[in-house]
């Protein structure tokens, strides 16, 4: 059957898990593409080649939002999936994709994610939180526009914008999500130093998405944890875990770049700034809420 949407992956250092991500795709006969980083070293170029994955290079890059233009340049159908590394479609997802196009109308398609948390011996659960702000005005769910037409879209290379402007589009209910397995591949420290480099590319990133990165630093009852309607992602979640690296030592940073970030905080500290306040370069590329385009079909809200 032809689909018509393909899926893209950009990737760096990958090769840990490439192959049990490779084989769920390959188990549910979805060939993907990956964009992977010029900066790879491992071997995930490989792995790629031994499941004939399409591999296209990419100059390095610092943020992912900057290569989405590449995405019009390696699909030939209407719509690309953009799945990061660390993510995987819900079956659910999956069935809804392969049936008809989002309306002719939508440029992008808002999709939920789940926050994958894993113990072991423990079925995997999901974080959901009202406190995460949410761009689709739905609590919790945290919307991601990833599934978009390429030759349509206007895009944007800012950090965590969507990599295009939202315009028309449409969205799925929350039962056709995608799974973020973020706190399990990457250790706290990880998740500490990728809030650090946030902050250093704009002041306030680092500090806005603190709620979603560190569910550890967060006060109880903060963060509500819900079971997987199915155990199909808890062998992933395993594989995942334990090819997790103990944590990692925060680099060592000059007296200069501490006294500045010192410096910085200072209106936080003396709480003159709502630390919970969407960055205003960010709200800027906010999304046109009243330009969605709501389908009456069974796999939209």
């Amino acid at each position: 059957m032809q689909r018509w949407y393909t899926v893209v992956i950009p990737t760096r250092q990958s090769g840990k898990w490439m192959s049990a991500l490779l084989e769920h795709y390959r188990a549910r006969s979805v060939a993907p593409i990956l964009l992977i980083d010029a900066r790879t070293t491992d071997d995930t170029r490989q792995i790629a080649a031994e499941y004939g994955a399409q591999c296209v290079e990419v100059k390095d890059f610092t943020f992912t939002e900057a290569i989405m233009p590449l995405v019009k340049d390696v699909v030939t159908t209407p719509w690309a999936l953009f799945i990061h590394d660390d993510e995987i479609p819900s079956d659910a997802l999956f069935e809804r994709l392969d049936g008809p196009e989002p309306p002719a109308e939508a440029q992008s398609v808002a999709i939920p994610r789940r926050w994958a948390w894993y113990e072991p011996g423990q079925p995997l659960k999901f974080g959901r939180s009202d406190r995460w702000a949410d761009r689709a005005l739905h609590a919790g769910a945290d919307h991601a526009w990833r599934l978009f037409r390429p030759q349509e879209v206007e895009y944007v290379p800012a950090m965590h914008s969507e990599g295009f402007y939202i315009d028309k589009w449409s969205r799925f209910s929350s039962d056709l999500y995608i799974v973020h397995f973020e706190w399990i591949i990457r250790t706290r420290a990880q998740r500490e130093e990728k809030l650090r480099r946030y902050d250093e590319y704009r002041y306030g990133y680092g500090v806005f998405f603190e709620p979603l990165y560190l569910p550890e630093r967060q006060p109880e009852g903060l963060i509500d944890y819900f079971l997987f309607e199915t155990h199909d992602y808890d062998r992933l979640a395993e594989v995942y875990y334990s090819l997790s690296e103990p944590d990692l030592k925060i680099p060592h940073h000059s007296l200069r770049t501490r006294v500045s970030g010192m410096k910085s905080r200072v209106p936080d500290n003396l709480g003159l700034n709502d630390l919970f306040k969407e960055p205003s370069d960010r709200r800027a590329l906010g999304v046109h809420l009243e330009k969605e385009i709501r389908d009456t079909g069974r796999f939209y809200i």
